[in-house]
């Protein structure tokens, strides 16, 4: 197979629908128990970030896209770090896995990197010996995990909802993206608890506290049609104790969990499983096209992952994170 391999910009809009029927393809290998997915959930996936220069490096075989990957770099840090991911469909990845990751350490290479990172599912087992091949070594390990709401035991729900001797004197808030301006200063310092979030072997920053950013984010996901839902306990000065976040994408069944935070002192009062409850009966309210939701953690978080498992979640794959060091 005669390979060409070219960048894409993320900004241009033919990239999507070239890129589409590709990525449904290489999912289904994948990651066999996600929905198809549509074009608002990879156009989401694609858009420009805040802070964060994004392209795509694409493998053809003549005007035949084979594979590619998203490639991530940080403006702010990380600096020497490209993150980015591997799609490619199962029949075509014996001559096309080597020379696209090639190419992803040239990109990384270009753009002055020393380390480049890329996931393969547990459904993706021909993976491991290319990675290990070209030099790559598993840092890091997650696990995607869905519910069925279709499913789901509505009355216990309903039960881990409600305010518990720990948490009733949080005040309760729910909104729609664009969050109010009065609560951005809140939900900056509240993921700030997302600092302590286990991220394996990867050495990894997070990025300093922004409510620019922030605001960004939010506007750049409505954008592309994507509603972000938001949950949050506050205190009587107003303070967020903890808060969940879900985003939807426009024709998309399956909606995912963006962030789900709980600052250090006010861990052990119960507030993620009560919030987490309390948004998915939202969302079987008021977004009746959602049957499943789809959320990441990395295998150390233990207090999430039981959180989750409380919740009916359930492993759909496992993904190793694999570092290059070029």
């Amino acid at each position: 197979m005669p390979l060409t391999i070219r960048e894409l910009r993320v900004e241009d809009p033919a990239t999507v629908p070239e890129l589409l029927a590709l990525y449904r393809d290489a999912v289904a290998a994948d990651a066999p128990r996600y929905p198809e997915p549509t074009e608002s959930l990879l156009r989401w996936l694609m858009v420009p970030r805040v802070a964060r220069h994004r392209s795509c490096v694409v493998a053809y075989d003549g005007d035949r896209p084979v594979g590619y990957g998203c490639m991530n770099h940080d403006n702010e840090t990380n600096r020497d770090l490209i993150s980015g991911n591997l799609w490619i469909r199962p029949e075509d990845r014996a001559e096309v896995a080597v020379p696209l990751i090639g190419a992803f350490k040239a990109y990384a290479r270009g753009r002055g990197c020393t380390r480049l990172t890329l996931p393969f599912g547990d459904h993706s087992t021909d993976y491991e010996a290319v990675f290990t091949a070209e030099g790559g070594r598993p840092v890091a390990r997650e696990f995607r995990m869905q519910v069925d709401l279709t499913a789901i035991d509505r009355e216990r729900y309903a039960d881990l909802a409600q305010p518990s001797e720990k948490n009733a004197h949080y005040r309760i808030e729910q909104w729609r993206s664009p969050t109010p301006e009065h609560l951005l200063p809140a939900v900056v310092q509240a993921n700030e608890a997302m600092r302590d979030a286990p991220t394996g072997d990867l050495d990894f920053q997070f990025a300093p506290a922004s409510i620019d950013r922030r605001r960004q984010m939010e506007l750049d996901a409505m954008a592309v049609g994507t509603r972000l839902h938001i949950i949050a306990a506050l205190t009587a000065d107003a303070t967020i104790a903890g808060f969940h976040e879900v985003l939807l994408f426009p024709g998309c069944r399956m909606a995912d969990v963006g962030r789900t935070a709980v600052p250090t002192k006010f861990r052990g009062h119960g507030l993620g499983l009560r919030l987490k409850a309390a948004l998915t009966l939202h969302l079987l309210e008021h977004e009746p096209q959602i049957d499943t939701v789809s959320t990441w953690n990395d295998s150390d978080n233990v207090p999430m992952l039981r959180v989750n498992g409380a919740l009916g979640y359930e492993r759909a794959e496992a993904w190793s994170n694999w570092q290059f060091d070029l």
